[in-house]
């Protein structure tokens, strides 16, 4: 059995010259080149959207040619077990991306288009040493390794394999050895594969663990919230795509989740981004569940567009509105919520004060709205606003306290009623005073635990005004803390 032997591993500039490594003190007579194909040993290159969607997410998807073979690769490691880790899927005909793959990464890219982005080319010269009498002593193969990206090179490498044959002497090898080194060669244990340089150049943003909440800015906390509420729907997508749910119920659910966080925002963000936003899911969340995600429509892919957009850049409020603290500042987050928390807080309190046995619907449904929002303030906050989870629950109590307060049977508006004929004005009558009489026991079971309730409720809330800066300003209903209110 041949001795199999080792090959040596050597990184060298890439524009530095070849070596002279003839020397015939030790028996290396010269130096012959054995091949170097006119077209690269093997390609790869990176697909992505032009805004680089799967890059951010931590997927990358290459096309290798090498030896007139081709595949595609794919590596997603944060998204096991709906991707691979590590795939390669042979080309069977033409260049078309294999259909399960393209169905799995459609919610990635959305309606974009994938195109190569980037690439690794390496082009290959081998070399024979011979020795007086034309004996192969071994063989060197200098590959040189150019990156592109947008068309620019970006990195060059230059790898350099030297294998010793079985005739070569140790003086031999040692002189190649230092002859390679002589001309800045420096010996490595492994080259880097191609798709490690393509991996080396995106910049995935993954939603990482919230380091020091009490010091985040606004701005960088809507852009962690958003990357995992993002990265939240996309793996629910991938659920439905892999048949793990029947439906996109999964879907619609995550959709109306974040579209209350974004309510719960509305003291931080612009408001026509979230206008639009919750428009979209609100289409959405109107259809019938459907078996694919690709069935839900424009709307679905717009809205996962948008959310998408404010995780790398967030839509703040206008600086127009007086920002008690500028939205970087570390910090701001926090400062910036409690004082949005508190003004809800208020206007809970002054919402439900004013109610009493002889109050309309209107007024009762006001104080449920006014509380829901204040529980999607909360909600949304809960990561930085501190230690608010006693205060939460006992909101959370007093939203559904309030909701079996309202009365579902509207009473009919005056161009309705002169529509009617008598008996239907008279029935829709009666059906509104059941309705009525329905919630009046509620009501007054209310009424009556509201000063307890609204005691605990004071107590178990932190201190929030302590925390506000001494000028921050009575905030206008134009300017931005105000508008974490119900929208």
């Amino acid at each position: 059995m041949a001795k199999r032997q080792r090959s040596y591993l050597f990184e060298m500039p890439y524009q530095v010259g070849a070596p002279i490594l003839t020397d015939q003190a030790s028996g290396i007579d010269r130096v012959l080149l054995r091949s170097k194909p006119e077209q690269p040993i093997s390609t790869t290159t990176l697909f992505d959207t032009t805004d680089e969607r799967l890059s951010l997410a931590g997927v990358v998807l290459a096309h290798r040619v090498a030896e007139r073979q081709g595949e595609w690769l794919l590596r997603a490691p944060d998204w096991q077990p709906w991707l691979p880790q590590e795939y390669a899927e042979p080309l069977d005909s033409g260049d078309e991306l294999p259909g399960e793959i393209a169905t799995l990464l459609a919610s990635f890219r959305r309606r974009a288009e994938l195109g190569p982005v980037a690439s690794v080319v390496v082009e290959r010269a081998c070399y024979v040493l011979l020795d007086r009498d034309g004996t192969e002593l071994g063989e060197v193969c200098d590959d040189r390794v150019t990156t592109r990206r947008g068309g620019l090179v970006v990195a060059r490498h230059r790898d350099v394999t030297f294998t010793p044959g079985g005739a070569m002497s140790a003086l031999q090898r040692n002189v190649v050895i230092e002859r390679l080194n002589e001309a800045g060669a420096i010996k490595v244990a492994s080259f880097g594969e191609p798709i490690d340089r393509l991996t080396s150049l995106t910049h995935p943003v993954m939603p990482l663990a919230l380091s020091e909440p009490d010091h985040v800015s606004a701005e960088d906390y809507l852009t962690w919230l958003f990357t995992d509420r993002l990265h939240a729907l996309l793996r629910s997508d991938l659920r439905v795509r892999k048949h793990e749910v029947p439906d996109t119920a999964l879907l619609t659910e995550e959709l109306t989740s974040v579209a209350e966080t974004v309510r719960g925002l509305g003291c931080l963000i612009d408001p026509a981004w979230a206008k639009e936003f919750i428009w979209n899911v609100e289409k959405v969340v109107a259809q019938p569940v459907r078996k694919d995600p690709s069935e839900l429509g424009e709307a679905y892919f717009e809205a996962l567009d948008l959310l998408a957009v404010a995780a790398r850049s967030p839509r703040m409020r206008p600086v127009a509105d007086e920002w008690p603290v500028e939205v970087t500042e570390s910090g701001s987050a926090r400062l910036l919520l409690r004082a949005g928390v508190h003004r809800q807080l208020d206007k809970v309190l002054i919402a439900i004060d004013a109610l009493d046995e002889d109050s309309d619907d209107q007024h009762w449904a006001d104080a449920q709205a006014s509380t829901a929002a204040l529980v999607r303030i909360l909600e949304a906050g809960e990561p930085v606003l501190g230690k608010v989870k006693g205060a939460l629950r006992k909101t959370g109590k007093l939203l559904a306290a309030l909701s079996v307060t309202l009365n579902q049977q509207r009473v009919a508006d005056a161009s309705a009623v002169s529509a009617m004929t008598s008996a239907e004005a008279y029935q829709a009558g009666r059906e509104y005073q059941e309705a009525l009489e329905q919630v009046r026991l509620p009501r007054e079971a209310f009424l009556g635990s509201w000063p307890k309730t609204r005691a605990q409720l004071v107590d178990e809330w932190p201190n929030l005004p302590a925390d506000e800066p001494a000028d921050l300003p009575q905030l206008t209903p134009a300017s931005s803390a105000e508008q974490c209110r119900d929208e």
